[in-house]
């Protein structure tokens, strides 16, 4: 493995220990790669200014946010292309998207990103950073995974996730059989979203339905 893109490995894992646990220590690097190796990539790390050590707490710089921000968006926005489009298991999405987010430029990911209709949290539910392609760019291409909300009357589609927040949407959703893998049918569209699996029907309000994403599937 490069140094650079070992680099790249730590400026990830910096960003997702400080998702967990709100500072970063210096013995998670060590847990994580080995004291030889934390210590010799921490010290590259501080020259190029792309963190600060302090008493053993690791700190992201502007410039080490900023990079690690891009591999972190890479390697999430692989994840859903991965899950969503590809339909790759589990067993083997995370080893893909580690490398897929080293060797893949902006331009492409802001079109995959476009492509999926901008998802916002990746399929174990963290949060993607968002890009320029997110804040009201044009969309040049249809996305493949779309809000519920966006389907026609007699559409049919796949439920790939769900990004609500709320733990009681999510649990009535779920206790219903609205989870991802459901295929379901868009029964009517005024004046609520009515939608049908098997022999129910269901009737959401918008704001769910905005937060239910399903892929396209043909009649």
């Amino acid at each position: 493995m490069s140094d650079e893109i070992q680099i790249e490995e730590f400026l990830e894992y910096i960003w997702i220990a400080e998702e967990d646990h709100g500072i970063v220590k210096q013995i998670y690097l060590e847990d994580k790669f080995g004291s030889a190796l934390a210590e010799k990539f921490l010290g590259m790390m501080d020259k190029r200014e792309l963190i600060d050590l302090d008493k053993n707490e690791i700190v992201l710089t502007k410039t080490g946010r900023g990079q690690a921000q891009r591999i972190i968006r890479r390697h999430r926005i692989a994840e859903r292309l991965m899950n969503d489009v590809l339909e790759i298991g589990d067993d083997v999405l995370e080893s893909g998207a580690c490398q897929f987010e080293h060797f893949v430029n902006e331009e492409i990911i802001a079109s995959i990103c476009t492509l999926l209709g901008h998802p916002v949290v990746c399929p174990h539910g963290k949060k993607i950073p968002p890009g320029e392609c997110c804040f009201g760019a044009k969309k040049a291409l249809e996305a493949v995974v779309s809000p519920l909300s966006k389907l026609k009357a007699g559409e049919r589609a796949k439920v790939a996730y769900i990004t609500t927040r709320s733990h009681s949407s999510l649990d009535r959703l779920s206790s219903i059989g609205v989870i991802p893998g459901l295929v379901l049918t868009v029964h009517q569209k005024y004046p609520s979203i009515v939608i049908q699996f098997g022999e129910t029907q269901l009737a959401l309000d918008k704001d769910i339905a905005n937060n239910v994403y399903v892929r396209k599937m043909s009649i």
